[in-house]
């Protein structure tokens, strides 16, 4: 029982790296089918916990919508393998844990922000401007995928402490 729950506290980060593809696709579904409300629900629905992680990773210079969608994809599905054997990815795991909290985190705070305008949180060299309205104070699924992705990173500390520990 043990292992399963830490098992489902470690597939945290998988979940925010499937949620940005899923938002990522969300924008040639909603380029393809302008008309569409799911389209649109979907895409207003992770636009302010994806917002700016997203928007920083398509801003790397060879970085398409398409080959965005397959790191994510890939990131979750690693971290899928990592919360089946996490006593092979020590160091792998806490960093693909920290790295969702980070970009969590950052949206999180980027998400009680409720304005339009520019991105204010972006590298000036990448700054692009950004009109989407925002009229959440708080994003429930942000809240939800922060909530998921810590622990993930708690217990990643706490194996690391437990190897650092056993190794002396």
């Amino acid at each position: 029982m043990r292992n399963a729950i830490l098992m489902l506290m470690r597939l945290g980060p998988s979940l925010a790296y499937a949620i940005a593809s899923i938002f990522v696709l969300s924008m040639p579904l909603l380029e393809s089918h302008p008309a569409s409300p799911f389209a649109w629900w979907l895409y207003m629905t992770i636009l302010p916990v994806m917002r700016e992680p997203i928007y920083l990773l398509l801003a790397v210079p060879g970085i398409g919508i398409w080959s965005a969608m397959v790191l994510l994809m890939l990131a979750s599905v690693f971290g899928v393998r990592v919360a089946l054997q996490p006593q092979r990815h020590h160091r792998s795991g806490f960093i693909h844990a920290h790295i969702a909290l980070i970009a969590t985190g950052m949206a999180m705070g980027r998400a009680a922000v409720a304005q339009a305008g520019f991105s204010g949180i972006v590298l000036p060299q990448f700054q692009r401007g950004d009109w989407s309205f925002l009229p959440l104070s708080s994003s429930p699924l942000g809240i939800v995928l922060f909530l998921s992705v810590l622990p993930a990173c708690i217990c990643f500390h706490f194996s690391i402490i437990k190897r650092i520990r056993s190794a002396r």
